[in-house]
């Protein structure tokens, strides 16, 4: 490989740095990446903000770089330490939205090369194998990989990504924009991914879409570098200039990594070895205004090993969390294994292992329908465990449902004063609606007296809400008792065999379960249709005391009345208080009589079908 790579590549290598660097590399190649974000460099800007020719400095790989070019899809590039000779394998990793067919075809791509001087040349193979340009599509999600391998190599990661757009043109539709979007949030919003955040000296930074992007994701800056491209562009010494090395030094968009100045080489420049580059670049700043700026955060060179450094305090600092994650992986993955069990390729072994679940199973279903908690599945008494606590649910679950219908369970009820609600009526009311009834259900009773049907008719509209209440509660048990069974099955088998039984076996015996409750509970509710009869020796009291407590409070309102009338009353004033209390006891009305016997009888009748 070219001498240039190795040169470039030295200055984010340092031997304090090795060993952790080594670690997250074997990590990577472990294939953990794709179940933890690993630390990884992030290359992001608008279009034509010099990504490509930044990464290309820093890695020493020649990515295309012409301003007409952008890149169409990510690149990563996998740098590792192996073997006694370098090379390079480019690969494509198929977008999420490939179908079979294409996934195969695209994971079929795969060139080995000995001199990078080829990468262009197969980075646009690689824009065919992706359909770029041929169906008219102008981005992809498909990921290009260079695994850059040799003795000298640092172990790290730096992935470029397609240029932010800013609106759709005749050349990048609306869905592009969104595409490229999604793709670059995606990478960026990793939370141990170092960002890049490339900007171009040749536009207002203020409408360079990635410098939100990255406070959206990163909004204290913690783990974004801002890199300014295309310094030579300015005019010397004009506000432009000034304003990008104000921001250059971090007194604008803040970064707690600050920011870092590069010059791009030309597209048309022909500079083959870094040291010419960086001497062309190192004299640049030398003449100009950046030479205020820190060197530290001028050029390449220095670049790179202030993101050897940067990269080595974000793995220290990401290190334990990672080590949590893993810890919790492993101790998943055990469990995942444990309810797997023994091996189960023979028919026999397959029964048996049915078998032995479905003791388990059963056990444990039968120690949650008893409340006997000692299973370690039910864990302790807290409100993470409370979904695998049968027993409790079901009490507590009835419980509410007395007392929802203790008081929602009437159509309507009879208040003081005028009513404040649609399901609230006055004594008077009610006793209205009990004549209108009477009249339309006359048979051969006297007057003043009712048809003892009547009392059915009447509790059967007064109960009404009974049963959408019950069939609310009888529903909301059974999904509770469903999750119960999940949970089990989650606990002793896996996410496969789990599946299958409640697919085939278990779900299809709890809505059989549900079936036989809904129609107990039609069963049930039918009755109330019938004719009303009780032999609960609590329906006369009831009704005794539904009738003292009425008269009581007549009494006490003509009493009072009375008292108003006359301050105090002695025993000679005995016929004169009978005179004011005997007329208003007797109603000439025997429909309204009727009527407020039978509307007592009624809610005596309730209150005993209630309890």
């Amino acid at each position: 490989m070219a001498k240039s790579i190795v040169t470039s590549l030295e200055g984010l290598q340092s031997g304090q740095h090795l060993q952790l660097l080594d670690m997250v590399d074997r990590l990577r190649a472990q294939g953990l990446s794709s179940l933890f974000p690993l630390p990884q460099l992030i290359v992001c800007g608008d279009q034509s903000s010099g990504k490509s020719s930044v990464l290309a400095a820093i890695s020493g790989i020649p990515f295309p770089k012409k301003d007409n070019l952008c890149t169409r899809f990510a690149t990563e590039v996998i740098l590792r330490r192996d073997g006694m000779e370098d090379r390079v394998t480019v690969s494509i990793n198929p977008g999420q939205d490939r179908s079979e067919s294409s996934r195969q075809q695209l994971l079929e791509f795969s060139h080995m090369m000995k001199n990078v001087g080829e990468l262009p040349a197969i980075m646009e193979q690689a824009k065919v194998a992706m359909g770029l340009g041929s169906l008219g599509n102008a981005f992809s999600t498909d990921v290009l990989r260079l695994e850059v391998i040799g003795p000298r190599m640092p172990q790290l990661t730096i992935v470029d990504l397609p240029g932010l757009i800013h609106s759709e043109n005749k050349m990048q539709t609306a869905q592009d924009v969104e595409l490229v979007t999604q793709l670059v949030e995606r990478y960026m919003s990793e939370p141990r991914s170092i960002i890049l955040a490339v900007i171009s000296a040749k536009n207002d930074y203020a409408n360079q879409i990635v410098l939100k992007r990255a406070r959206t994701v990163d909004p204290f800056g913690k783990r974004t570098l801002g890199i300014i491209t295309k310094p030579d562009t300015l005019y010397h010494s004009s506000e432009s200039e000034l304003a990008f090395v104000g921001l250059a030094k971090n007194l604008d968009v803040k970064f707690q990594l600050g920011w870092h100045v590069v010059r791009n080489l030309d597209s048309n420049t022909d500079v083959q070895a870094d040291e010419s580059r960086d001497l062309l670049e190192r004299d640049f700043f030398q003449k100009s205004n950046w030479r205020s700026l820190d060197p530290a955060s001028l050029g390449v060179y220095t670049l790179r090993t202030r993101l050897s450094q940067v990269l080595f305090d974000q793995i220290r600092a990401e290190l334990p969390g990672l080590i949590r994650q893993i810890e919790g992986g492993i101790k998943d993955c055990e469990q995942e294994l444990a309810k797997l069990g023994k091996s189960r390729i023979t028919e026999d072994e397959q029964t048996m292992y049915l078998i032995e679940l479905s003791q388990e199973f059963q056990k444990v279903c039968k120690a949650g329908c008893d409340g006997n908690y000692d299973d370690d599945f039910f864990g302790a008494a807290t409100s993470e465990n409370a979904a695998k606590r049968l027993r409790a649910i079901v009490q507590n679950e009835s419980e509410s449902f007395a007392e929802v219908l203790r008081t929602k369970g009437a159509r309507w009820r009879i208040v003081e004063g005028e009513p404040k609600e649609n399901k609230c009526l006055t004594r008077s009311s009610a006793v209205n609606r009990v004549v209108d009834l009477l009249r339309r259900s006359r048979g051969r009773e006297l007057p003043g007296t009712f048809n003892p049907l009547i009392i059915g008719e009447l509790f059967r509209e007064y109960s009404t809400p009974w049963s959408d209440l019950a069939t609310e509660h009888v529903h909301h048990i059974w999904k509770r008792s469903e999750l119960f069974v999940d949970l089990i099955l989650q606990r002793f088998s896996d996410s496969h065999v789990s599946d299958t039984l409640s697919r085939l076996v278990l779900n299809p015996a709890l809505r059989k379960l549900l079936t036989n409750a809904e129609s107990k509970l039609e069963g049930i509710l039918s009755d109330l249709g019938s004719h009303p009869i009780t032999y609960n020796h609590y329906f006369t009291e009831m009704v005794a005391k539904i009738q003292h407590d009425r008269h009581a409070g007549e009494m006490r309102r003509l009493l009072s009345a009375c008292f108003k009338e006359k301050f105090s009353v002695s025993a000679n004033d005995v016929d004169w208080l009978l005179s004011r209390l005997t007329p208003h006891n007797i109603d000439p009305n025997m429909s309204r009589t009727a009527a407020e016997a039978t509307l007592d009888y009624m809610m005596a009748y309730y209150k005993v079908r209630h309890v």
